[in-house]
């Protein structure tokens, strides 16, 4: 049965039945919306952020909106690897922050969409350039939503891989430190083994980090003053390892790698 018609059965089935519909499609969309991303298919990401919309409601709410969120964030995310870049990247990150809204209005305080909005919001940053105004704006939601992120999620790998991210990338004073960065990315990678040692989660669940942190530390030491060839090769083949579709890491980021001059002897 194809996706869609599991998502129009729901439709025909109440109580029990439609809760259980509402699960397995969920979680069926949930997988393909992380396949979509490590394969960089940004019009797949597109249909499915539309196709999780047609799931009915139900207690999962506030996850039906968390992965259309994703499906929109990830989409601009492989935006970014384009050349030229796509022109929808900020109109994407604008509608994943607002599936993100919707999932903390359903539940409040959830650090998983928090951590999620503040990645959106450093990219929308980005793209805001000088634009004051806009810039301003993303401050603001910023501090609603991300400034005690890492002291409410000290050893959750997504809030590493984000807070991680800004480390290496964010200006200094709160950016521009690799070893720090390297050190929470580190960290992320060691946190995401422990969660999935912790015990299975629901399929729907967020559990995604423990690559995510790998790939970073992979570009990071292959770019920059911490240039190190041999663990950026262990990080990009470790991500592979999880995820072998992973189209940046296998087709980008790692011949980057394998071009870099052999450190001197």
């Amino acid at each position: 049965m194809s996706l869609l018609a599991s998502v129009l059965l729901i439709a025909n089935c109440a109580g029990p039945c439609a809760q259980q519909k509402v699960e397995t499609q969920l979680a069926e969309l949930v997988a393909a919306v992380r396949s979509a991303d490590y394969r960089g298919d940004r019009a797949a990401l597109d249909r499915l952020d539309a196709m999780l919309a047609k799931i009915p409601d139900s207690s999962l709410d506030e996850y039906r909106a968390y992965w259309r969120g994703f499906a929109r964030w990830r989409r601009a995310i492989n935006g970014f690897n384009e050349t030229p870049p796509p022109s929808d990247l900020e109109p994407d990150l604008q509608a994943a922050v607002g599936r993100f809204r919707a999932a903390l209005e359903r539940r409040p305080g959830w650090i998983e969409a928090r951590l999620a909005m503040v990645g959106c919001l450093g990219s929308l940053m980005y793209l805001a350039g000088d634009d004051a105004g806009k810039r301003e704006k993303i401050l603001a939601d910023y501090a609603a939503v991300g400034k005690t992120l890492q002291a409410d999620g000290p050893d959750n790998p997504r809030v590493l891989w984000i807070i991680g991210g800004l480390q290496m990338w964010a200006p200094k004073p709160g950016g521009g430190d690799p070893v720090k960065a390297a050190a929470t990315m580190r960290r992320g990678v060691e946190c995401s083994w422990r969660e999935a040692l912790g015990g299975a989660a629901p399929a729907w669940a967020p559990a995604w980090g423990g690559p995510e942190n790998l790939m970073n530390l992979a570009y990071l030491y292959s770019h920059g003053a911490a240039s190190n060839k041999a663990a950026a090769l262990a990080c990009a083949h470790g991500a592979l390892v999880a995820v072998p579709e992973w189209h940046y890491v296998r087709d980008v980021l790692l011949p980057q790698i394998e071009a870099m001059p052999e450190p001197a002897k």
